[in-house]
This record gives structure tokens, C-alpha cells and sequence, in this order.
């Protein structure tokens, strides 16, 4: 886990930073990328029309452009009927299941990646690479820091159903850690006091964990082991970015809640 964080991290912190510095167009498709990959994993998974997860995972990525948040939410909305209009040519595929699979596209994909645009859009180019940062590397410095902990002090399972190997005192260490990177260069980089900093410290590191355990549960609902092979070993795209799609929405509301 620890050393696949890093790899996404040391893999997404350039391209995503990358875009936002080149401007809005290219974090808009770097989204439909993602989103584009995401679809055909789950579509593969769960025989679903392709044009039915692409497209209630992209309407959210898409208004975003020209209506902000109030777009975000209005493609989730939309993705909506979308994914029923095509579902009603695929009579094997009109299950729960299905529907789960497709509504999470719109909530849990385009949202959340939906998000780094705004991030980008709204804030300067400091600003910005600082805040891709936390999003995107705030996972494996959480991890990190819960990992160590485990080992060391590990003695109270968090949640032993889903995950076996996490530990109460993992969680907190990886709370602790993040909050000892994360609060001092916000305060550097952003100028916020340090109590808020350290507060954007603890949210990015328990949403993070969250992150990690919504996956679980949802590939048990959905009887999946991985959400598809985008590298060797690695799992799906989904499962390097599952963090990222609870950080980057906590990044940006903790960006607008105090700096705006």
C-alpha cells in the first residue's frame, strides 16, 4: 500500500501540476482521461454501456468549465437519466448493481475530479501547485505515517471487517504526520494561521483514510477484487487514485472556507 501511494504520488503530482500551470483546458482533459479510463474499467467489470459510465462520470467534469461548483452538481444530476437512456438497450445490465456502479461514476469520479479544475480555476499559480500537492500526495504521507505507527504501536483494529491490517493507532499516526507537513508549509505557502493549517492537516488525513475504506466497501458491494488492471500489480486507476477523489474535493472547500 505505502509503496503504491508513493508511485501514484510521485506519478500524478507532475502531470496534475503540470496542467494547472498550463491552464484550465488540460485539467479539464486530464479529467475526461481518467474519467475515460474509469468508465471502461467499470464497464469491463460489471458489463455496463461504456457510454453510460463515460458520460455520468464526464457531465460533472464538463459544466464545471462554465458553471463552477453550480455545475459540478448539476452534472451529477444529469449523469443521471443518462446512464437510464442507455441502460434501457442493455436488458442484462438493468440491475442494482448496474445503477450503484453508474450513479457512483457522477459522485464519486466526475465530482471529485471535477475539483481540480476549480482548484486550478480559482486560485494562483502558487496557490494552486501547493494545493494539487496536498491533495495528491496527502494520501501517501497519511499512509506513511499510519503505516509506521501501526507497526510500532499498532494494537487496536479500526475497522477489522474491511480492512484487517488497520490499527486505531495507525490512523492517528497518519493523522499526526500529515498534520506535521501539511500545517507549516500551509502556513508558509498560503499564509493561513497555524491552528487552521493544522486543521486542513487533519481533514486531508482522516478524508484520506476514508478514501481508502469507501473502495473497500464498494468493491464488496459490487463483488469486485480490483476495478481493473491499469498497472501490473497496481490494480485499476481507480484503485491509485481512490484518496485523491475524497482530497481533492476537501482541499478545495477548505481552500474556499478560508482563503475566500
Amino acid at each position: 500500500m505505502l509503496r503504491r501511494r508513493f508511485g501514484t504520488a510521485a506519478v500524478l503530482a507532475p502531470i496534475v501540476i503540470g496542467a494547472i500551470v498550463a491552464g484550465g483546458p488540460w485539467v479539464v482533459a486530464l479529467g475526461l482521461l481518467v474519467t475515460a479510463r474509469a468508465s471502461y474499467e467499470l464497464a469491463r467489470a460489471l458489463t455496463l454501456p461504456y457510454l453510460a459510465a463515460f458520460g455520468a462520470g464526464a457531465l460533472p467534469v464538463l459544466l464545471a468549465v462554465p458553471f463552477g461548483a453550480t455545475g459540478i452538481l448539476a452534472g451529477v444530476m444529469l449523469g443521471l437519466p443518462w446512464a437510464l437512456f442507455w441502460l434501457a438497450g442493455y436488458p442484462e445490465a438493468r440491475t442494482l448493481r448496474a445503477m450503484l456502479a453508474l450513479m457512483l461514476m457522477g459522485t464519486w469520479v466526475g465530482a471529485p475530479l471535477a475539483h481540480v479544475y476549480l482548484i486550478g480555476d480559482q486560485t494562483n499559480a502558487t496557490e494552486g501547485v501547493y494545493l494539487v500537492l496536498v491533495a495528491v500526495a496527502g494520501p501517501w504521507i497519511s499512509d506513511s505515517g499510519a503505516y509506521f505507527a501501526g507497526l510500532l504501536f499498532g494494537r487496536h483494529p479500526l475497522f477489522p471487517s474491511l480492512s484487517p491490517k488497520k490499527t486505531i493507532e495507525g490512523a492517528i499516526g497518519g493523522i499526526v504526520l500529515t498534520t506535521a507537513v501539511v500545517a507549516p508549509l500551509a502556513n508558509l505557502f498560503l499564509g493561513l494561521p497555524l491552528w487552521t493549517s493544522a486543521l486542513a492537516g487533519v481533514v486531508v488525513s482522516v478524508v484520506s483514510q476514508a478514501g481508502d475504506l469507501f473502495e473497500s466497501i464498494l468493491k464488496r458491494l459490487l463483488g469486485l477484487k480490483d476495478l481493473g488492471r491499469a498497472l501490473p500489480g497496481h490494480g485499476g486507476i481507480l484503485d491509485r487514485i481512490d484518496s485523491l477523489l475524497f482530497t481533492a474535493p476537501a482541499v478545495y472547500y477548505l481552500y474556499t472556507l478560508f482563503l475566500t
